[in-house]
């Protein structure tokens, strides 16, 4: 199976609780490995155009980790969503660098459902495929599917 290696990245805005927006990321992590991966979370403090203060957070989930991560991302869809996922995978792959761009509605992911989202406010994932420039990786998100129950 094909190494890979995701960064999880997300913003605070002053108007969101932080503990929520903690909560949410955590929920698009396997439950076995959201303790451990949980305290990997690095917060940066940005200042807004207008003074106000946005945190950046992100999480890196190394090669060890990583497929099961995915997995479970995709798992945690529903079929409609998985679909779309592969529907609409030339738009998200960057095929020189092999690496998978996937954004997650941060209010969906908060109330325990995984859903892909094009809003501003998400969790992004980007998935990078360790020595997969030769792979098809349409092919490799269907195996990685493939254990989906529903």
């Amino acid at each position: 199976m094909v190494k890979v290696v995701l960064e999880f990245s997300t913003f605070i805005h002053s108007t969101e609780d932080e503990g929520k927006v903690l909560e949410a990321l955590t929920r698009a992590l396997p439950e076995n490995l959201r303790q451990v991966l949980s305290q990997k979370v690095v917060i940066e403090k940005l200042e807004g155009y207008y003074g106000n203060v946005i945190k950046v957070v992100r999480l890196s989930v190394g090669r060890e980790h990583g497929v099961d991560v995915l997995r479970y991302i995709i798992c945690s869809m529903d079929r409609t969503n998985r679909e779309i996922l592969l529907a609409t995978l030339e738009n998200r792959v960057e095929k020189r660098r092999s690496r998978l761009h996937i954004r997650l509605s941060k209010q969906d992911l908060y109330l325990g459902r995984v859903v892909l989202s094009d809003s501003g406010d998400v969790v992004k994932v980007v998935a990078s495929f360790e020595g997969a420039h030769h792979l098809d990786l349409e092919k490799v998100i269907e195996d990685l599917g493939e254990a989906c129950v529903s």
